[in-house]
């Protein structure tokens, strides 16, 4: 996903790069499978700080309400979720889990009891003893995510500027952006964040094949690519004419993005 993370001058989340043989190492060692949507974004750039910070949330507790704020990912590496046992037993959290962010006295965590692979993410308070399922997926918890809103100064310098609510983008109106629209970071940001359920698969296959007939650039064919991974738990939803006929073309494509998520894809049939 380009844009996921935040620029960070003097690195101070971000570990040194890692390549595949690191993340089987690393998977290995943690006794899990990491989610393919996890590995893509760490081959981009091993954790840090990130664009979209805040998790909206239906329960409120002593630290948090309306959203919880998670302001980077941990990276793999030492100082990242390697390091999960460690602070297992120097803070008494659960076992079988994968901590992705938290201070100490709450946690966000990748929840792997009872299984090794496809993890849900939950949210853990410690002192309290409270703990929150987030979300059934890493690809759900990642696409919940929003950015903190503006400012008054800055609400100010935006208020003439007509800015769709994509977390409540109509599929009309998303068509529309889709045909009409010469905008290409909001025609990316509408493929990622429109709310969709299983019977909407077919219908969004339709507009991925018509915006990569349209325009076939990088920026969007990646934006498609990300968006089968994200949505690989609907391939039974899908289509197969019309999934492996944007699977052809993205395949067709020099793009290092859009191969990286064909990998993932892959790993996960």
């Amino acid at each position: 996903m380009k844009n996921f993370w935040l620029e960070d001058e003097d690195q101070t989340y971000a570990l040194k790069p890692v390549k595949r043989k690191d993340i089987i190492a690393a998977e290995k060692q943690l006794g899990v499978e990491l989610p393919a949507l996890y590995k893509k974004l760490v081959k981009k750039q091993n954790g840090g700080y990130i664009q979209r910070t805040l998790f909206p949330i239906s329960f409120v507790t002593d630290h948090v309400e309306e959203f919880i704020e998670v302001r980077s990912l941990y990276g793999i590496g030492e100082d990242g979720i390697l390091d999960t046992d460690y602070l297992i037993k120097e803070w008494g959290l659960p076992s079988d889990i994968v901590l992705l962010d938290g201070d100490g006295h709450t946690w966000v965590a990748l929840d792997y009891r009872g299984k090794k692979r496809n993890p849900s993410v939950v949210y853990l308070e410690v002192e309290e003893g409270n703990e929150f399922q987030l979300a059934e997926s890493f690809d759900e918890f990642i696409a919940a995510l929003q950015e903190e809103e503006f400012d008054e100064e800055e609400e100010e310098m935006v208020d003439d500027m007509d800015i769709p609510d994509l977390n409540n983008i109509s599929k009309r109106d998303a068509e529309d952006i889709f045909r009409t629209s010469e905008d290409e970071i909001l025609i990316r940001s509408v493929i990622i964040n429109i709310p969709l359920v299983a019977g909407d698969m077919n219908w969004m296959l339709d507009q991925l094949i018509y915006l990569l007939k349209k325009r076939d650039t990088e920026g969007i064919a990646e934006s498609v690519a990300d968006f089968l991974l994200i949505y690989s738990r609907f391939r039974s939803e899908m289509d197969d004419s019309k999934y492996t006929s944007l699977m052809k073309k993205l395949r067709s494509l020099p793009y290092p993005g859009v191969k990286m998520d064909l990998e993932m894809i892959d790993e996960n049939n």
